[in-house]
């Protein structure tokens, strides 16, 4: 196990409400979330508990620049873990339920939203600011359901992966305000 799944297993043990996963993702689930983001869509990709940073590599090899990509990170020890793996990342260590103030002034449209935080937690309110407007927001997910409830908030969603070689199996949804496109999904 790597120094940096290290941090990210004891912060869980410490805190398993607040850090969804007892591991960080697999290049496997990391690689399918890059590929279900639009990077010829203008903006920067947002990354909602960036943990060590796995997802971050699957979009780095799928060709997003690290210079395109905001990490948002609460836990200050993970936040050390992104600045020091992705020295020119733009790192927030901040509470995702405030990314709107963060981004304010700075950013007027993002390709995509990419969340691996516990969302199904978060109050429907905050559920629906995470989205942000167009795009494509991106959730994971180990339920084999829906972890946002797209009725009650209005929204087109939809899982468009499935990642069976990761610890534990994740399902990758998207949701957007508008409807989505069939897709049958990949199976990994």
């Amino acid at each position: 196990m790597s120094a940096d799944a290290s941090v990210f297993f004891a912060l869980w043990l410490q805190k398993p409400l607040r850090i969804a996963a007892a591991n960080p993702s697999s290049a496997r689930l990391a690689d399918a979330v890059a590929r279900c983001i639009d990077l010829a869509r203008q903006g920067p990709v947002l990354e909602l508990g960036a943990g060590t940073g796995s997802l971050t590599q699957g979009l780095v090899r799928a060709g997003c620049s690290p210079e395109r990509i905001i990490a948002l990170e609460r836990e200050p020890a993970l936040v050390a873990v992104l600045r020091r793996e992705f020295p020119t990342m733009t790192v927030i260590a901040g509470d995702a339920t405030r990314i709107g103030e963060y981004l304010a002034g700075n950013v007027e449209r993002l390709a995509g939203v990419v969340s691996s935080l516990p969302i199904k937690w978060f109050p429907a309110a905050t559920q629906y600011a995470l989205l942000g407007p167009g795009g494509r927001f991106l959730q994971l997910t180990n339920a084999f359901s829906s972890p946002l409830p797209v009725h009650r908030l209005g929204i087109a969603g939809q899982e468009v992966c499935r990642v069976w070689l990761n610890l534990l199996p994740a399902q990758i949804w998207a949701y957007s305000d508008r409807p989505l496109p069939i897709d049958h999904g990949a199976m990994q």
